[in-house]
């Protein structure tokens, strides 16, 4: 079981993006099935867009909110010398360490869930249930590798900003 805890850690670490892409992707073509006259290349840019969208956040965290971490003087030194291969590496070795950005919180995935079922399903609206879906998918992805990674939540979901993490074996 170790094992394969360890082969879902080591994917979810290189392909973190890729997986939110196709989450967005996969939450398109479950409300196409269930609008199937909505327009499917609609659902998709939506499902993808809100799938990443929460992540605009850690931009935010590099140029306001979080500019002078230890964690972003890293990453702007290696985009100023321009080690982007060093820095894509350390972002996805590091990105769950970063317990500092604001959007990711149980509050958040509150409100989303909401807004999906209030806008999205009440309102029969294809274009508002993929953005929500997807948007919501995306936070309940982020909560699955900290459990993947920490066996706990990262302090950020409960407003415990930058608080350190105590260290858990990968």
């Amino acid at each position: 079981m170790y094992r394969f805890f360890s082969f879902l850690r080591r994917k979810s670490e290189s392909h973190h993006m890729t997986i939110h892409v196709a989450l967005g992707i996969l939450c398109a073509y479950i409300i196409k099935s269930v609008y199937p006259e909505a327009s499917s290349a609609k659902l998709l840019f939506l499902g993808v867009l809100a799938n990443l969208l929460p992540d605009a956040d850690h931009i935010l965290y590099f140029t306001w909110y979080g500019a002078k971490s230890d964690y972003t003087k890293i990453v702007r030194q290696y985009f100023r010398t321009k080690q982007i291969r060093t820095l894509v590496n350390f972002i996805k070795q590091n990105h769950k360490n970063n317990t500092g950005i604001y959007s990711h919180n149980l509050l958040t995935v509150a409100i989303v869930l909401g807004s999906f079922w209030v806008l999205g399903i009440t309102r029969d609206s294809p274009s508002l249930s993929v953005f929500f879906m997807s948007w919501s998918i995306h936070y309940i992805y982020d909560i699955f590798e900290d459990l993947l990674f920490f066996k706990s939540l990262n302090p950020n979901w409960f407003f415990r900003f930058n608080s350190v993490r105590k260290k858990h074996e990968k």
